[in-house]
């Protein structure tokens, strides 16, 4: 389940809509709300999870649950927490899971819609992750074993509940 969070660490943790170039939680906002998503190893089926976002005072609140499906016996959770960074220009995230995984990872500011994550400190190896937001209720992700690898390992979708 540690890829499972990774990904959705930045995907199903983050798609900007269109012109959010220049940064900022404004930027965020596309995710307020809940999502439910399939998403697992590119070699598997995927699962299903829900996925609740809020924001407050400029930060943005991401909350990843998977039900026990298939191989698991226990249900997964992840938490985690993004922000602008303005001195650096660039987003920050910092997840835990209830396995006792963790990352920091930083994105620069996108236009268009595509974003990419890389790890900058994480309990395991260090990833990339990229987020395309396909519509206003829908996203889709793919992670990477490592920042620089051009093949994905995880993908996943995501859609606004209604």
């Amino acid at each position: 389940m540690k890829r499972f969070s990774l990904v959705l660490l930045f995907a199903a943790a983050l798609t900007a809509p269109a012109g959010a170039a220049g940064g900022g939680m404004d930027a965020m906002k596309y995710y307020v709300g809940s999502w439910t998503c399939m998403a697992g190893p590119t070699n598997d089926k995927p699962m299903s999870a829900t996925v609740e976002y809020t924001l407050n005072d400029s930060v943005l609140r991401q909350w990843v649950l998977v039900p026990a499906q298939g191989k698991m016996k226990t249900p997964y959770g992840l938490s985690i927490a993004y922000s602008w960074d303005a001195k650096a220009g660039r987003y920050v995230s910092a997840q835990t899971d209830n396995e006792g995984s963790w990352s920091v990872a930083y994105a620069k500011p996108w236009s268009g819609n595509t974003e990419e994550w890389v790890d900058h400190a994480n309990s395991g190896k260090l990833t990339r992750n990229t987020t395309v937001r396909d519509s206003q209720n829908a996203f889709h992700f793919m992670g990477y074993p490592s920042a620089t690898s051009t093949t994905a390992n995880f993908k996943g979708t995501c859609k606004r509940a209604m």
